[in-house]
């Protein structure tokens, strides 16, 4: 049975520090909707022309679209009229799907090998798309697709090591809703007060609370952020350093009767998992 795997990224829109009486007064969801119902296309990489079509809303903020690209290929066949073999120049549009719940900056992106190798090769296209929508340009606004990675690995690595000395983390400004309350927030006011865009963040110590640091973590893989920590497993064992980053978090579904609505459902709930822990 074959499957389409869908990998789950967030889709940040950032304003800038200051803003203008020019920028509209306008939600980041609605941002969001706003530049993906342009239907934005473009020449992202020579001969090959991206899109955005075939929305479909499934409610207020939630909802479908394909994104693809439209290249020139030159095919030979056989003419039966004039019984000689023929080049014939066709435009070809392969395309995979999306969904996306812009209340929570959540994207989710069908693999599709014919597209880009990886799903962050289509996120990175999907990126280029929206930042040239005319809502995102006229405001001045920042797009950043990033994958959400599966924080569990190292949260494992983390919480189980006999010590834990120093914990880094990215962060952008401002943060989505859901960023945490000890290191986020925070840094976000720093941040936008520096007139900054994205920065990392180092704490050091002896043994680091892990609880703390649980939250940090799960925050900031949902927001689509990095994070790395120097840890020792054990008493005997030399320091080591383990990172959240890479790939974002994966799932399959049949191919020929898969609902993007249901998708959508699933990847919110996994969504929830890597931030609150739910159901582990």
């Amino acid at each position: 049975m074959a499957t389409v795997e869908y990998s789950l990224f967030r889709a940040k829109f950032i304003r800038p520090t200051q803003t203008s009486f020019l920028h509209a007064d306008i939600t980041t969801p609605a941002v969001f909707l706003k530049a993906i119902e342009e239907r934005p296309s473009a020449e992202l990489r020579r001969g090959r022309i991206w899109h955005i079509g075939n929305i479909r809303l499934f409610s207020e903020n939630t909802g479908y679209f394909a994104v693809g690209r439209t290249t020139n290929a030159t095919i030979e066949k056989f003419d039966e009229t004039t019984g000689d073999f023929v080049e014939e120049e066709l435009a070809t549009s392969p395309y995979t799907h999306c969904v996306f719940d812009a209340s929570l900056g959540l994207l989710g992106i069908a693999h599709k090998a014919s597209l880009a190798r990886w799903s962050k090769g289509v996120a990175a296209r999907i990126q280029e798309l929206l930042s040239k929508s005319e809502v995102v340009r006229s405001n001045d606004i920042s797009v950043e697709v990033a994958p959400i990675p599966n924080p569990e690995g190292f949260l494992r690595a983390l919480m189980s090591a006999y010590r834990v000395s120093r914990f880094t983390a990215t962060f952008h400004g401002p943060n989505p809703f859901d960023a945490d309350e000890y290191f986020q927030k925070p840094l976000a006011i720093y941040l936008s007060a520096a007139n900054g865009v994205k920065g990392k963040a180092q704490i050091n110590g002896e043994d680091l609370n892990r609880d703390v640091l649980k939250g940090v973590t799960r925050s900031t893989a949902a927001t689509g952020n990095e994070a790395s920590a120097r840890i020792r497993t054990t008493i005997r064992h030399k320091p080591i350093t383990i990172n959240l980053k890479g790939d974002p978090v994966k799932r399959g579904y049949d191919e020929d009767d898969h609902q993007p609505e249901a998708v959508l459902e699933d990847l919110t709930q996994t969504y929830e998992r890597v931030r609150n822990d739910e159901g582990n």
